[in-house]
């Protein structure tokens, strides 16, 4: 029979206990290898379950395909069809109503294609009152002028309260590296 690392520092079934400390070397470089390999269980199964999710998107994307295809189709016969009825007119638009729905040609707005810098320029020199001035906080550099006092962020310079900012403290984080 083989031992293992793990029968010796760990009953059978517990490997989460309360009960199992870290207190050698040995031990830890084992705990170290058990995270290794749940890591390399995990990015295997992760690769299975990616695998077959981009198989079922690619099967997906021939169903859409052929939909649309379909629906393109039908959509331009339908469009054929409308041009030869006689369609209710209003000023958005043109409608022909059937039993199992309703054919529609929508009058669109004219999309405005916008070069900004030119268009602002434009505005700043000729309508200035439809400029807008958008104000934030340079946090990255006040930041580096402030300290925190009792939960408080002050100003360095002044001693001044700073309104508007909280402080939520935070535990140290513990990080383990695998290699």
């Amino acid at each position: 029979m083989e031992l293992r690392l793990s029968d010796v520092f760990l009953p059978e079934g517990e490997t989460q206990q309360e009960g199992f400390k870290v207190d050698s070397d040995l031990k830890a470089d084992w705990c170290l290898d058990k995270i290794r390999e749940a890591n390399a269980e995990y990015n295997r199964f992760e690769m299975v379950v990616n695998a077959k999710i981009e198989q079922l998107q690619q099967a997906l994307r021939k169903a859409q395909e052929k939909r649309d295809r379909e629906v393109g189709f039908f959509e331009a016969k339908l469009r054929e069809y409308f041009e030869t009825v006689q369609a209710k007119e209003t000023k958005t638009q043109k409608s022909y109503t059937l039993p199992s729905g309703k054919l529609v040609l929508k009058y669109q707005q004219p999309e405005f294609k916008r070069d900004e810098d030119t268009l602002l320029n434009w505005v700043e020199n000729n309508k200035p009152q439809y400029v807008k001035i958008k104000k934030s906080v340079d946090w990255s550099s006040l930041k580096k002028t402030v300290k925190v006092v009792n939960g408080m962020v002050i100003d360095s310079e002044t001693g001044e309260v700073i309104e508007g900012v909280t402080v939520e403290e935070r535990e140290p984080k513990f990080i383990v590296e695998v290699e």
